[in-house]
């Protein structure tokens, strides 16, 4: 999964979403992520987290993604 296909895949949470993706090492399996959405209104952020793992969740079973780190607002 390329940043690109990351940041498609996020912004599918709510119409609004904004994503930034950073590579952190350059083998496009570490990544950090920011992601403002108004599909996390009145959710703790325990919560944000796994709506947005949820959406990877298939990558990170398959290694595809190995590390996500993540912001959310």
């Amino acid at each position: 999964m390329n940043p690109d296909q990351l940041k498609q895949r996020l912004q599918t949470l709510a119409p609004g979403t904004q994503v930034e993706v950073t590579d952190l090492t350059g083998t496009m399996d570490h990544y950090q992520v920011q992601v403002i959405s108004p599909a996390f209104a009145g959710m703790m952020m325990l919560e944000q987290h796994r709506k947005v793992m949820a959406i990877v969740q298939v990558e990170i079973d398959s290694g595809e993604v190995h590390a996500l780190s993540m912001k959310t607002y």
